[in-house]
């Protein structure tokens, strides 16, 4: 008898466990209606009180509280030094690398080698990134050789002075990326890939392409003015050019930063298509079985002088253009997948540089196809933030809350240990009133204790829940956005709390401080998000272009 009582108890505790990974399995697909459900199931597991805090109006005619700029040398150091005479360019990082692999900086280092008394130094840095620099004068270089010619259009009208030294150092262009099948279906119904077939296709739910942001990236500005002007070939910026971007915009995944983003978009099965840089295609095995169609200006780097530049610099300049139009040059970047032969002679920009920065604003304002956009803050104030990675966090929220659009809802929530969730600023309209409340409580976050974070991101999660069902904004978007430095030790593990995020289907874009990478690079890649890693040089310029591209 006693045999037979140890053989059922085994196989109940068999069953148990069985029926325990079952359950685990049943997590990770949950609907959204059983999401729900489990998320006010942990709810009532987790302590956590609502604050108030006075609000701080220093914000208010104050449009740039923190120089957002990293310190140019740590966060872009020059890949080329040619020494302390030498000319420096600001070159697009397709071309030029940190560690100087990149075809400009073989080139470079060429050049100073062949040429006494002449000498170049390149910094890498992404073309719309150099914007800012140049633009406020915080760093000037003595010459400038972005992708194409659209971001020089946007210095002179802020006015830069530009000299052009050579409108071609390398042949490239932008385009859009298909997988093979995709391609196909698409050719036997459009028969070409063009700007106005491609956003016939995506309107139609034929196409989903995944783009990345306009204000750093080339390629996404290149696109996007491009299908800006398809959208009212007439004027760019009408009610019409509106209504289509919207509906446009509805139709596309939320971008992404970098080409490498989309790759990831796209094989999560979120995107049939992706933009991208001819010698990006090239580069990159596993791109090279999808079918690459060029689009919009070229990309043929361009080299200018800027401000005052002397004779001697411009004669070194119109040398090193010479150096890199030679023919053993042109076959080493042909090597490295740029100087595409397909013949693109590339379009004409029908956009003056005011019209671009106008394009721009015109793009944040309607890329959430005119859904209300909800969004909590989770700000990590335990012990492991104190000092400087926490005063980052809070110069990065205060200035990324100037990129912020009005109609947004924003809610904010802070944490320490499981005993320490604050809900800081309950969720609601960005107007100059909620903008004050978010100041004051963001001023206010004081670092200590353990670190609960899942605990926190389910209280978010939970208040825009909520607030959705309270406005009856059925197709709003929800966004949370955790800032930390990704060390949880107490509170609900992941396992726990998988099955709500994926069924809520909420994005949790992460950033992070000197983070555990792994552990916010996880959360992200459940929900269309991605994962921003923040240097302590560079945190705030990173917000401030996530803010810009999300908010």
């Amino acid at each position: 008898m006693k045999k037979y009582t140890a053989i059922l108890l085994v196989l109940a505790l068999l069953l148990a466990a069985l029926s325990l990974l079952g359950c685990s399995n049943a997590d990770n697909n949950l609907t959204q209606d059983q999401a729900k459900e489990k998320l006010a199931a942990l709810m009532s597991k987790i302590s956590f009180r609502e604050l108030s805090h006075a609000p701080d109006n220093s914000w208010v005619g104050n449009a740039n509280p923190i120089n957002e700029l990293p310190d140019i040398e740590v966060k872009y150091p020059l890949s080329v030094d040619g020494g302390s005479r030498a000319v420096e360019i600001f070159s697009s990082t397709e071309k030029s690398s940190r560690d100087g692999s990149g075809w400009l900086d073989i080139q470079a280092k060429a050049f100073n080698r062949a040429n006494n008394g002449m000498s170049v130094s390149v910094r890498p840095i992404a073309s719309g990134s150099a914007i800012g620099y140049i633009t406020s004068r915080t760093y000037t270089p003595d010459a400038y050789s972005p992708a194409n010619p659209l971001w020089v259009e946007i210095l002179t009208a802020k006015g830069v002075s530009t000299d052009l030294i050579t409108h071609k150092l390398v042949g490239n262009t932008a385009g859009i990326l298909m997988k093979p099948d995709t391609h196909k279906t698409f050719i036997e119904k459009y028969k070409s890939v063009t700007i106005d077939s491609m956003i016939e296709a995506v309107l139609a739910g034929d196409l989903v392409v995944a783009h990345t942001d306009p204000n750093v990236s080339s390629t996404g500005l290149n696109i996007m003015t491009s299908e800006l002007a398809a959208f009212d070939r007439n004027d760019p910026f009408s009610t019409i050019a509106r209504d289509k971007m919207q509906a446009f915009s509805e139709k596309v995944p939320p971008v992404s930063p970098t080409t490498a983003e989309l790759v990831e978009v796209a094989n999560k099965g979120l995107a049939d298509a992706i933009l991208s840089e001819h010698q990006a295609w090239q580069s990159d095995p596993s791109l090279r079985k999808w079918v690459y169609t060029p689009m919009g200006v070229r990309h043929d780097s361009p080299l200018y002088a800027l401000g005052s530049s002397d004779s001697a610099q411009e004669e070194t300049l119109k040398a090193f253009a010479e150096f890199c139009l030679s023919d053993k040059a042109q076959n080493e970047a042909t090597a490295l997948g740029f100087n595409p032969t397909d013949g693109y002679a590339g379009l004409q920009s029908a956009f003056t540089g005011r019209e671009l920065q106008t394009a721009l604003e015109f793009w944040k304002q309607n890329k959430d196809a005119g859904r209300t956009v909800l969004s909590v803050f989770v700000a990590d104030r335990s012990g492991s933030m104190e000092g400087e990675p926490l005063n980052q966090l809070k110069d990065s929220l205060l200035n990324g809350s100037y990129y912020i659009n009005e109609n947004n809802y924003v809610g904010l929530v802070s944490y320490g240990s499981k005993k320490d969730i604050t809900i800081d600023l309950p969720i609601a309209q960005f107007d100059s009133a909620q903008h004050s409340l978010f100041y004051g409580a963001v001023r206010s976050l004081e670092s200590g204790g353990a670190t609960a974070t899942n605990d926190a991101l389910l209280v978010a999660m939970n208040m825009l829940v909520d607030k959705q069902e309270e406005l009856g904004a059925t197709d709003a978007k929800l966004r949370v956005f955790l800032l930390s430095d990704g060390e949880q030790n107490e509170g609900f593990g992941l396992k726990s709390v998988r099955g709500v995020i994926s069924g809520l289907n909420i994005p949790i874009y992460t950033i992070g401080y000197n983070a555990n990478v792994k552990a916010l690079s996880e959360l992200s890649s459940m929900n269309e998000a991605y994962f921003t890693p923040a240097e302590s040089s560079d945190v705030i310029m990173k917000i401030k272009e996530l803010f810009t591209a999300q908010l």
